[in-house]
């Protein structure tokens, strides 16, 4: 179907269209084949309309308006912990922001706002387990040093688990360096 309309293009045709009328396009051409009564008809383009569309789309377009959203909230729930801040979007209606502050605010005791408050998941619920092949043995990872002020954060991060036994250190005695069979050391 060819529309006469105010566009750089003459007829817009998608996928269904073109499948429906049994059409075959070529850009490589300029062209669109297709069937009817009696022959093939073929519709060329000019070399102008490209012209014209390319010019259409490298000029300066008008930047719409940007709409603005408006701002998110920070509210601050737990009245011992007050640096520790929740945001809430500002999408909300007014009467949506405090219903959920109140809901909130009313199951405090759910969120963990120190280290020692995360108690952990209890082995019957979850367990970590690596994913390893029986028979493979395990390949020691070259040591990757961090930049001091990294190791410091990275250390101090660490420690939180730690410190409230969520997690602990272990040592595997499979990686030892430096490993003396005796057996052969006795003359």
């Amino acid at each position: 179907m060819v529309v006469k309309s105010l566009s750089p293009y003459n007829g817009i045709i998608g996928r269904p269209g073109l499948k429906a009328i049994q059409a075959v396009p070529s850009t490589v051409h300029g062209m669109l084949k297709f069937p009817a009564e009696w022959e093939v008809v073929t519709i060329y383009s000019s070399l102008l309309i490209p012209a014209e569309c390319a010019s259409i789309s490298t000029s300066s377009v008008t930047p719409k308006e940007e709409k603005t959203r408006p701002a998110n909230f920070t509210v601050a729930l737990h009245p011992n912990f007050p640096g520790q801040e929740v945001v809430v979007g500002g999408t909300l209606s007014e009467r949506g922001r405090t219903e959920l502050c109140s809901v909130l605010k009313k199951n405090l005791d759910i969120f963990a706002w120190q280290p020692s408050d995360m108690t952990g998941v209890p082995r019957s619920v979850a367990e970590h387990r690596l994913n390893i092949r029986e028979g493979c043995p395990p390949v020691r990872q070259k040591k990757r040093g961090q930049a001091p002020e990294r190791a410091k954060a990275i250390q101090a991060e660490v420690q939180k688990p730690v410190e409230v036994r969520i997690m602990r250190e272990v040592y595997c005695k499979t990686h030892m360096k430096n490993t003396i069979n005796l057996k052969f050391l006795q003359v």
